[in-house]
């Protein structure tokens, strides 16, 4: 018998072995396709898929990371509002409460608390040890506050992106503006009496009734100057005028009756009894942080006089601060509203990176894992021809033997 159909059967066995041990590799991995020479185009195809998973993972990890950072920031926010309705309350209490000057004490120290305790929120620190606050220098507290009790901020307003789904990033940093940059008594002017004042009235804001005058009155520098007048008759007026020219004027009513007046865009209301000579000065509202605001607040209440001109100066602070405590609960509910669209966004990114996550595991298995009830077909056919083979192997071989001993 010819040598050559020896190593022929002999390569015929090996090819037949490293199939059979392919069936039987693909049915203990579950896998069909596991390197590119088996099939190229399923085996990148899959890659893809995997490296496409691995970052929706990724992303996924972002999205928690984000979701609790932003809920410690709005957890934030309202607590802070709470403080503010704190504040609020004792103010109001001040201005309309019989209060004696030891009570004034202790509404002042308990601003001064409430301060303090806006100055710690504003420093908040995320699960990581990173402050909230502090722009994209999240590693810096953002609040500093001096020997004198003032605060600035040391944080920025820089951003630092991540993605949190194939198409969308968004910044993750959360700057300190909500604590700094509200503006003073109602937004658009703020109210102060003289400290020569011997009356008994408040200018307070009431109001807007013309919004594009208002802003432009913000917009400038010229104050505006009210100025009482009390004639032999008892009457009281009032002349308002800005830039040396006179923009309003009137009678004024008894201390028991309120009047009001519109300036430039904005409504106020004048209580009390004005004493000749008397003036306030309504100045266009400038930023003071919420902190400031505070220590406004809480200096006001520890200077209250006795007399009822001292406490018509201290009702007058208060009542022109109680606009910007408005202000910045406001701001803080709007902050807090943003939050919560970002939060709701990065759900939604969560919720739409599973889905896709799932259809790509999918693609990735239909194109790499292996048909078991199929390839256990594969191996027993393949085995029973491999025995085959040997059997016919063994019979031609000893033929030939036979013959050629005989």
């Amino acid at each position: 018998m010819d040598a050559s159909y020896f190593s022929n059967a002999s390569a015929a066995f090996t090819s037949q072995q490293t199939l059979l041990q392919v069936l039987q590799a693909e049915l203990a991995s579950g896998q069909a396709v596991q390197t590119a020479g088996a099939n190229p185009a399923a085996y990148t195809g899959a890659a893809y898929d995997a490296s496409q998973v691995q970052q929706l993972q990724s992303e996924q990890g972002s999205q928690t990371n984000l979701q609790a950072r932003l809920g410690i920031a709005t957890n934030t926010l309202s607590q802070a509002n709470v403080v503010l309705d704190q504040i609020q309350t004792i103010a109001l209490q001040a201005i309309n409460a019989t209060t004696s000057g030891a009570d004034y004490q202790a509404l002042s120290e308990q601003v001064g608390q409430a301060a303090q305790q806006l100055v710690s929120l504003g420093n908040t620190q995320g699960t990581q040890g990173n402050y909230i606050f502090a722009g994209s220098t999240s590693g810096v507290q953002p609040f500093v506050q001096s020997a004198s009790g003032s605060v600035s901020y040391v944080g920025n307003e820089g951003q630092s992106r991540v993605q949190i789904s194939p198409d969308i990033s968004v910044n993750t940093a959360l700057n300190g503006s909500a604590f700094m940059n509200g503006y003073s008594g109602n937004g658009y002017a703020s109210v102060s009496a003289s400290s020569k004042n011997t009356g008994t009235a408040t200018v307070l804001s009431t109001g807007i009734n013309d919004q594009s005058m208002a802003s432009s009155f913000q917009e400038g520098s010229a104050p505006i100057a009210v100025v009482f007048a009390v004639n032999a008759l008892g009457k009281t007026t009032y002349t308002a005028s800005q830039s040396g020219a006179t923009i309003g004027s009137g009678a004024v009513g008894s201390a028991n009756t309120s009047t009001s007046i519109a300036l430039r865009g904005m409504e106020f209301e004048i209580s009390g009894q004005p004493a000749s000579g008397d003036t306030f000065t309504i100045a266009p509202s400038r930023p003071q942080s919420v902190f400031a605001l505070a220590t406004t607040i809480q200096s006001a209440l520890a200077s209250a006089g006795s007399t009822p001109a001292e406490r018509a100066q201290t009702a007058q602070m208060l009542g022109n601060a109680l606009g910007g405590l408005t202000e910045y609960q406001q701001r803080f509910s709007s902050s807090n509203a943003k939050i919560g669209l970002v939060v709701k966004s990065s759900i939604e990114a969560a919720t739409n990176n599973t889905q896709l996550s799932t259809t790509l595991q999918t693609n990735q298995s239909n194109l790499t894992s292996a048909n078991i009830p199929q390839t256990l077909t594969e191996i027993e056919q393949q085995t029973a021809a491999l025995q085959a083979s040997y059997k016919a192997f063994s019979v031609v071989s000893g033929l030939g033997l036979f013959q050629y001993i005989s």
